[in-house]
């Protein structure tokens, strides 16, 4: 591949490539390895092996069951916590509708006592005026227009 620098103003160079890319595969590296020697396993080894390997399968299994056990207890708590969040809320909007009840009750009965006594007000004005009509004596004067 044939590549040329050229610079344009203020010095800046870039490269220009004058030959399309080509697909050539990567070098395939080949590792040389030392050569293995076989030894024969005596059935102490082998024991021993299956004895570690056992040991750390509990061991994963252990782990596995602590962070499940965990993850849990952590879940129990925000359950318990949202519960109580829950039940909290439930009580204070049952508080304030209890006071707005209240509040709405003692209103009624207001308005009920003052439409009372405005038609007990009234009443006696009646009586009143019933009673000036009753002493004075009929006027026909009104009457015949």
């Amino acid at each position: 591949m044939e590549n040329v620098k050229e610079t344009k103003n203020k010095g800046v160079a870039f490269d220009v490539i004058l030959r399309p890319a080509t697909a050539d595969s990567p070098p395939v590296v080949h590792h040389q390895s030392s050569p293995t020697v076989e030894r024969p396993l005596s059935q102490q080894d082998i024991d021993r092996k299956l004895k570690e390997a056992q040991e750390r399968r509990l061991s994963l299994e252990a782990s596995k069951l602590q962070s499940i056990t965990k993850e849990k207890e952590r879940v129990q708590e925000v359950n318990q916590k949202a519960q109580e969040l829950s039940e909290a809320f439930s009580k204070d909007a049952e508080k304030k509708l209890a006071e707005k009840m209240e509040t709405f009750e003692e209103n009624k009965r207001a308005q009920e006592l003052a439409k009372q006594e405005k038609l007990k007000e009234h009443e006696r004005h009646a009586q009143e005026v019933r009673k000036k009509r009753q002493s004075q004596p009929p006027d026909d004067s009104k009457s015949s227009n």
